[in-house]
């Protein structure tokens, strides 16, 4: 996926359409002048997991053939439910176990202080500049309900979804999950005190379930509401 720089205009669709619904038609100048129209200084962890597109425009495929490209949300969300296996970044929230595939992952960031834009909505925590890319900070525990204490967020993890990257404060990453189909228990009800509109799954790891969250839900519920 081009970075702003790489393409005209700047923006992709679905970040002008975010960016004019809660920052205004100026977002622009807004972001100019909060400091964002500079990329952030970050600490990442992983290094970005995706190369940029080829010369044609096309998105990189996820290295397995005939499965659909990373942004391909729905599609890729619909691979998975038929994949013999897939990975898995696994992380902690307010005391909950969950985990996104590692095909929706940009990268894994360090935490760092993020800018608050005052018309943004509660559960957008905040926006950084990732190296040329608005990315709005979701507050995850908040969007899920999740009613435990919390601890430091101490990490970020970029997701890609539907031409845009959505960042996810978490506490702690836990594992790299090579997720076996047969493990993974898909189309659930509410279970182990998660939202299931936003869990595709839960996977089985010895006596305990990891739930898989579902990044295409999540943006159709926090940007798209």
């Amino acid at each position: 996926m081009p970075l702003p720089e790489d393409r005209p205009g700047g923006f992709s669709e679905a970040e002008r359409a975010f960016l004019s619904r809660y920052v205004g038609e100026d977002f622009e100048a807004v972001l100019a002048r909060e400091g964002l129209a500079r990329p952030s200084a970050v600490a990442t962890v992983t290094g970005p997991l995706f190369p940029p597109p080829g010369p044609a425009g096309e998105a990189p495929a996820d290295g397995a053939a005939g499965r659909p490209a990373p942004d391909d949300d729905e599609a890729l969300e619909e691979a998975l439910r038929r994949a013999e296996e897939f990975k898995l970044v696994g992380f902690r929230l307010a005391g909950q176990e969950l985990s996104v595939p590692i095909a929706q992952v940009q990268e894994v960031l360090r935490a760092l202080p993020v800018t608050r834009l005052p018309a943004a909505p509660a559960h957008v925590k905040g926006m950084l500049n990732l190296r040329g890319r608005i990315v709005p900070m979701i507050d995850l525990a908040g969007v899920m309900d999740f009613s435990a204490a919390r601890g430091e967020d101490r990490f970020i993890i970029v997701c890609r979804c539907r031409g845009m990257l959505l960042g996810l404060s978490v506490e702690s990453l836990t594992t790299m999950h090579q997720a076996r189909g047969q493990d993974v228990e898909w189309g659930l009800e509410a279970r182990v005190g998660v939202a299931s509109d936003l869990v595709s799954g839960l996977l089985k790891v010895g006596d305990a379930l990891v739930a898989i969250l579902s990044v295409d839900s999540l943006f159709q519920k926090v940007l798209k509401s």
